[in-house]
């Protein structure tokens, strides 16, 4: 009895530290998963290029410059875009300042709040917004700070990855060498294995979502389709986000009719995102099922924010695959994968 309650004592005391210690460490643990999980994506471009002839050390710097230059590609195409609409920001301004008439004649209607209090409550609500300036100045030089801590954590990982592997192995018996090693190379794959097929769903995203606004006449296709699809990295909300940012700029520089093409080519880029490309390109690198998959997501948010929503999912499929290879963790693993119960529910 006291065994039992000992355990329960035990496992209880696990569910609270656990989450309280990756909280309280996210400026450390945060950039480190990240890091994790990117240099086990760019394991296999390493393993291609000594296979080429390439030392370890180019081969770690060509791996992690593609990284870079991906990241700077992205960067550039914004850039670009955010060039050509500053051309035509005088007509986006006047465009704008006749849809607020609009809206405030629209409220004023609906509510009898005049124009004048409209704009003295915008006002207050932009002077508080103001005061969070300078934190939103420094949240994005924490994200800069961030971001470089990640690649020289991916050029670390990268560089000792046999030193890892092999501290990791030490743990195991010689009697199951095998099977570690197993285990190793399935949580690599399923790690790097998602970010891949997440990067492929966004360049198909992107394509659709790209040809759909060109065809539809909206104005910055590309920047908008890039939108859209970039935020489609962060499961579930980023659709939204996405979506919404890319709707906003589409009413500011054309009017109603854009957005309802931006909608209606993103709610058919994500029926084949939804049923062709997330099922059969990047579902069955993790094989969780869709509650871990959901509260995975909304658990390593609320600790670690958006970089946890984005990593969640990997993240803990490799958990899935570990407790998969130790006996005494198995059903952990078939309560978060999706296989399939030998038994029906009575």
């Amino acid at each position: 009895m006291n065994d039992d309650i000992s355990k329960i004592l035990k496992w209880v005391l696990l569910l609270i530290a656990l989450p309280a210690g990756l909280y309280l460490g996210k400026a450390f643990l945060a950039p480190l998963a990240i890091g994790i999980v990117l240099s086990m994506m760019l394991i296999p471009i390493m393993d291609w290029l000594i296979s080429k002839g390439f030392s370890k050390g180019w081969a770690v710097f060509g791996s992690t410059l593609l990284l870079i230059l991906f990241f700077g590609f992205l960067g550039a195409l914004v850039s670009i875009q955010v060039r050509i609409i500053s051309k035509d920001w005088p007509q986006i301004e006047e465009k704008s300042a006749s849809l607020l008439e609009d809206t405030q004649s629209f409220i004023q209607d609906k509510t009898g709040v005049d124009p004048d209090k409209q704009l003295q409550q915008a006002k207050s609500i932009l002077s508080n917004l103001g005061q969070g300036g300078p934190a939103a100045l420094g949240s994005i030089g924490g994200a800069l700070t961030s971001l470089i801590l990640v690649i020289v954590y991916v050029v670390l990982l990268l560089s000792q990855r046999d030193r890892f592997k092999e501290f990791i192995l030490m743990w195991v018996p010689k009697s199951q060498q095998e099977e570690g090693r197993r285990a190793l190379k399935e949580i690599r794959k399923t790690s790097g294995g998602y970010f891949w097929g997440m990067f492929k769903a966004m360049l198909i995203l992107a394509v659709l979502y790209g040809t759909g606004f060109l065809i539809g006449g909206v104005k910055y296709a590309l920047l908008l389709a890039l939108i859209a699809a970039v935020f489609s990295f962060i499961p579930y909300l980023g659709n939204v986000l996405g979506g919404g940012l890319a709707a906003i700029l589409a009413l500011v520089s054309g009017g109603f009719s854009s957005v309802l093409v931006v909608f209606g080519v993103m709610f058919a880029a994500q029926m084949i995102d939804n049923y062709i490309t997330q099922p059969y390109v990047v579902g069955k690198e993790v094989e969780l099922n869709p509650f871990v998959t959901i509260t995975s997501v909304i658990g390593f948010g609320v600790l670690w924010g958006v970089p946890g929503a984005i990593i969640a999912i990997p993240m803990t499929g490799m958990i899935r695959v570990a407790f998969q290879h130790m006996p005494k963790y198995r059903p952990f693993a078939f309560l978060l994968g999706n296989q399939k119960p030998s038994e029906p529910c009575a």
